[in-house]
């Protein structure tokens, strides 16, 4: 039975049940209670009585009442029919949308413009969630292309190297070719090595983690503090920070703070202007230098650990990165600022 069908039932229900009820109670009322009664005469005699309601009288009030019932039962019906209808019309809308997405049209949407009720906040909810979906699977597309096209090169390249190589007979050259083969696999490993650790950025382990002994492994001078995570990841996105400042311009400074429960590690690089739209892009796959993953992987490390990661310009050219993650507790530190 469809939820109309017994939204309607319980109209119907409702109507007859509690008709029915009504109808019991003033039959079993009449039939109960005599009717009083006064009698005048001439010589100003009266006489007080009462008599009860004669079954005749009862089978048409019992009559009516069943057939009036009746009406009413119908009644209730067909307006809990039409009533349920225009109730759940926004369900049929968010099961049609459901079932177009699935079809494979993500921009489908509820499109809800009705009151502000349980139904409005279901097909919100869902166009929300669509919307993160669609906004998913679009960065999974671009992703997978750059990725192909980042294999892509390599593995040409490589073929084209054994290609000619297989052509010459002079040994220098094969071995030249064999070298240059030996340095694009290097390379293919590093860009594999970093999709595994992407992957792993969505599932870390959770253990508690001395964050300040980290930034010291990877020269910044630190206070111990801990955190939860993962500490290889957090090893890599600091590192990443690190790297990235010595290779895309001048290692300025790098700092440890502590702010509202936050972890933030700041690492400040000179080189040359950066617009905020440019700065902007980092964070994509493949957009820089390399295998195109540092700030990626950074990124999607400090999302899995609650934190967030901050790109911005330098004043006089350059680049500010903060990776910030929650903080658990300070790790008791010796007079040399080593943990206990």
């Amino acid at each position: 039975m469809s939820l109309r069908s017994r939204i309607t039932a319980m109209f119907v229900a409702t109507t007859a049940s509690v008709g029915l009820a009504l109808i019991a109670l003033v039959y079993g009322y009449l039939k109960l209670t005599p009717v009083p009664f006064r009698a005048e005469f001439p010589d100003s005699a009266v006489i007080d009585g009462a008599v009860p309601v004669s079954s005749d009288i009862l089978r048409v009030m019992l009559t009516a009442s069943l057939v009036s019932l009746l009406v009413l039962t119908v009644l209730a019906g067909v307006i809990g029919w039409f009533v349920a209808g225009w109730v759940i019309t926004p369900l049929s809308s968010i099961a049609s949308t459901a079932r177009k997405v699935t079809a494979g049209d993500m921009k489908e949407r509820t499109g809800y413009t009705g009151a502000a009720d349980e139904l409005g906040d279901v097909s919100k909810a869902l166009d929300t969630m669509l919307d993160t979906l669609a906004d998913s699977i679009t960065a999974q597309k671009r992703f997978s292309a750059n990725a192909s096209h980042e294999l892509k090169t390599p593995i040409s390249t490589i073929q084209t190297i054994a290609d000619v190589a297989l052509a010459g007979d002079n040994d220098g050259e094969l071995r030249e070719a064999l070298n240059r083969i030996r340095e694009v696999n290097a390379g293919n490993a590093k860009t594999v090595t970093a999709l595994l650790d992407l992957a792993r950025a969505e599932m870390p382990a959770v253990d508690a983690v001395d964050f300040g002994a980290i930034c010291r492994d990877c020269g910044i001078d630190a206070e111990s503090v801990i955190v939860t995570g993962d500490p290889v990841l957090l090893q890599h996105a600091v590192s990443n920070l690190v790297r990235n400042a010595h290779t895309h311009g001048e290692y300025v400074s790098g700092a440890l703070t502590l702010h509202d429960g936050l972890a933030t590690v700041t690492v400040e690089s000179a080189g040359p202007g950066l617009s905020e739209e440019e700065v902007a892009t980092f964070v994509e796959p493949f957009t820089g230098s390399g295998h195109g993953l540092g700030l990626t992987l950074t990124d999607s490390i400090a999302a899995s650990h609650g934190g967030k990661l901050e790109l911005l310009p330098r004043v006089g050219g350059g680049l500010i990165a903060r990776f910030s993650v929650p903080t658990s507790h300070p790790m008791p530190t010796n007079q040399s600022g080593r943990p206990a």
